[in-house]
Order: structure tokens, then C-alpha cells, then sequence
């Protein structure tokens, strides 16, 4: 079954033609409040429609050195993005006063690096607790955590975290028809995707 949405109120939407979900990780700094490292991994899940009934999906997961040049991860998102592509992101819903203020001062954009030029209207954060963004995640075979246990953990779930991502947004299609289809493809992309031996 395609998910439901389930956080909050959203507009019912017809899925765009290209859609790119963002999963950041950053290095955190505890010396500022509100302040967020430098990008140190970034997935993504592009879905393109082909069809009615068909989509193209692809996916990245790449590493950056916190030394290197800081542009370096929005300029790999901004490779993967036409002028008509829909920037997909997932922010931590906040429910604390201790959270608000250490996320005081952060854009909800910072999820949603090199994506600047695209229309507003196009580039998109989801709020959404994060066990609810685990739980879709499991129940459709991706590995994320709700609080990844360091670093190097959150690096490994990226890629699954822009799949769930995607596949919270998808909840908010308006026609059951068409998130039935995107779905479907998702699922067969995925199986091929766990399948594949590598070199």
C-alpha cells in the first residue's frame, strides 16, 4: 500500500514531473546555539515521471570533506536539478522549548542546499517528527533511525532518508490512482536496486 500522509496539514498535490528529495548530514557544532556545520554527506532521490504510469528513479549518496570548499555539496544537488524540478526536503518537527532554541537562527532551506535559484513555490520542507519518518521508513524496508547513534551512522542512512522523504511527500497526491503507480514503480526500482551485486 502507498503511504498515507502523516504529519500535520498539506495541500493535496499532483506529483510534479521531477522531483529531487534532499537528505543532509552536517557536522555539528555545540560552540553557537542555533549554529550548523559544514555539509559532510547528502543523498538524494530523484523521481522523474515518465508516463502516467511510469517514473525514473535515481539516487546519490556522496561523501564531502569538511575542509574542502563548502559550495562543493550545492553544486552537486544543483547538477541534479532542471528549472521545472521540485526540491524535497524533512526538518525535524520541533515540540520543545529546548529544541526551538537550538534550532533559533537555522533556515528551514539549509535542508535544501543549491537550490537557491529554483521558484519558491518549487523547493519544499516537510516538518515531520523523526519517529514518524523512521516508522515509514521500516515499514517500507529502508534503514533510518530516529537519532542516529554519531556520525557515521547518519552518513550510512542518508540515502535511505531521502527515499522516506519521498515517500512522506507522496502521501500528500491527491489521486490514490496515481500514488498507487509512483509507489508501485518505487517498489520495483528499490527490489532491483537491493538485488544488484556489485563489482
Amino acid at each position: 500500500m502507498p503511504p498515507a500522509a502523516h504529519e500535520g496539514k498539506a495541500k493535496m498535490l499532483e506529483h510534479p514531473n521531477h522531483v529531487l528529495a534532499i537528505s543532509t548530514v552536517r557536522l555539528g557544532d555545540r560552540t553557537r546555539i542555533g549554529h550548523r556545520g559544514p555539509i559532510v554527506c547528502v543523498g538524494t532521490l530523484s523521481v522523474e515521471r515518465a508516463t502516467d504510469e511510469e517514473a525514473r528513479f535515481a539516487a546519490t549518496h556522496v561523501l564531502f570533506d569538511p575542509e574542502d570548499d563548502w559550495r562543493a555539496p550545492g553544486a552537486h544537488i544543483r547538477c541534479l536539478l532542471h528549472p521545472h524540478s521540485y526540491a524535497l526536503g524533512c526538518r525535524a518537527r520541533i515540540r520543545t522549548r529546548n529544541e526551538r532554541l537550538r534550532s533559533s537562527g537555522s533556515a528551514s532551506y539549509e535542508e535544501l542546499p543549491g537550490t537557491a535559484h529554483l521558484p519558491p513555490l518549487q523547493r519544499h520542507v516537510i516538518w515531520a517528527r523523526e519517529e514518524t519518518l523512521a516508522d515509514l521508513a521500516r515499514e517500507n524496508g529502508l534503514n533510518i533511525s530516529e537519532r542516529p547513534r554519531d556520525l557515521l551512522q547518519a552518513k550510512r542512512e542518508a540515502a535511505d532518508r531521502a527515499q522516506a522523504v519521498w515517500l512522506m511527500a507522496l502521501g500528500f497526491v491527491r489521486h490514490p490512482e496515481e500514488r498507487s503507480h509512483l509507489y508501485a514503480a518505487w517498489q520495483a526500482w528499490s527490489a532491483l536496486q537491493h538485488a544488484a551485486v556489485p563489482f
